[in-house]
């Protein structure tokens, strides 16, 4: 499985990718589409593994309650 670190890169690369002066608009706008997905994907990887260690501890893991970044 990826994890948040590696969609965050990839999104990362995917930004640069987009930004650079021969990409066409296109090209730019798929890229930022991509980069916007991994994004989102990079922070419920994360806050998967916040569940999932909180569960691991005997804590009930709630929805609500805001999961910090792990990287």
């Amino acid at each position: 499985m990826l994890t948040a670190a590696e969609c965050q890169a990839q999104a990362n690369k995917c930004k640069r990718l987009a930004q650079n002066p021969g990409t066409s608009e296109h090209r730019a706008a798929l890229l930022r589409n991509i980069a916007r997905s991994l994004a989102g994907l990079a922070n419920q990887l994360d806050r998967l593994t916040a569940i999932t260690r909180d569960e691991a501890r005997g804590q009930p893991a709630s929805a609500d309650r805001p999961i910090a970044r792990t990287n």
